[in-house]
């Protein structure tokens, strides 16, 4: 723990033994109303108070607006540090342009920003399009994408293309308004693109499955 520690009030400290307690038997930050239940709190309100001074003493930080982000600063901490993705349901051409809004959003993923170029502008969906299992991509999948990180040949990506989400593996056309998409099983009989009827959402950086 840090040196602010021994400065906390007893309650204080209480507030933070909980909240490292419930991280390291959950792996995930408590919410106010958990940490009331742990410490004997009822009242919201005192919780969130404490926590507000345990910010201002700089031995928690919390991500304005967002549940569980309670995270514990402390010099010798065991515990990465770690941003939050957040999962959204749909990607369509009508909200291409806005699909990190809050309509869209199911919840947010912990994940280590070591994983992430810029986290800022990426986001978690479930696999919908069956034509890359070979490739190990399958319905359910939660796939991790990328919307700024650079496309190399043979990367894959997600597309939308006349109104279907799916996923392609990347390669450049000889032609500069061209480009090829690949599937595994290509069931539009199609790979060479006119850049203009395809829209490339972005890149697949990590996929995670349930066994």
């Amino acid at each position: 723990m840090t040196a602010d520690f021994n400065l906390l009030t007893l309650k204080q400290k209480k507030v933070y033994s909980a909240i490292e307690t419930f991280i390291k038997e959950r792996g995930i930050p408590p919410t106010v109303r958990e940490i009331g239940e742990m410490i004997g709190e009822k009242t919201p309100g005192a919780v969130q108070g404490i926590l507000n001074r345990l910010e201002l003493k700089g031995v928690i930080k919390r991500e304005l607006g967002m549940a569980r982000s309670i995270q514990i600063v402390s010099d010798n901490s065991q515990y990465a540090t770690h941003t939050y993705i957040p999962e959204i349901q749909k990607v369509t051409s009508r909200n291409i342009e806005d699909l990190i809004n809050v309509y869209n959003i199911v919840k947010y993923h912990p994940i280590s920003p070591l994983f992430l170029d810029n986290p800022d502008d990426s986001f978690v969906i479930e696999c919908s399009d069956a034509s890359m299992v070979k490739s190990c991509f399958k319905s359910g999948d939660l796939l991790f994408i990328s919307r700024q990180a650079e496309i190399k040949d043979g990367d894959i990506v997600m597309i939308i293309y006349d109104n279907h989400t799916l996923l392609r593996r990347y390669f450049r056309h000889e032609q500069s308004n061209k480009l090829i998409l690949k599937a595994d099983s290509n069931l539009l009989d199609k790979e060479v693109f006119n850049k203009n009827e395809v829209t490339i959402v972005g890149k697949i950086i990590a996929n995670f499955q349930k066994y």
